[in-house]
């Protein structure tokens, strides 16, 4: 029901919804690298550059899709 209120939404609502699903992607594999001992990948810097990536996806989505919203009003 949510994908399909997004589809039909506005361009900018789409980036948002995006952002928000790396933005879960890093919350998870936070959660993950929290709760096992041992790194899931290799070792514990390249599993730090997996959690962070999905979360600097996130901000610089978040910052497009909210400035094209302050444009547009």
């Amino acid at each position: 029901m949510i994908l399909i209120f997004v589809f039909f939404v506005n361009k900018n609502y789409k980036l948002l919804f995006v952002a928000f699903l790396f933005y879960l992607l890093g919350h998870i594999l936070w959660s993950f690298a929290i709760l096992c001992e041992k790194p899931l990948i290799f070792n514990k810097v390249i599993e730090e550059w997996l959690v962070n990536i999905p979360f600097f996806i996130f901000t610089i989505i978040g910052l497009i899709a909210t400035y094209r919203l302050y444009k547009n009003k």
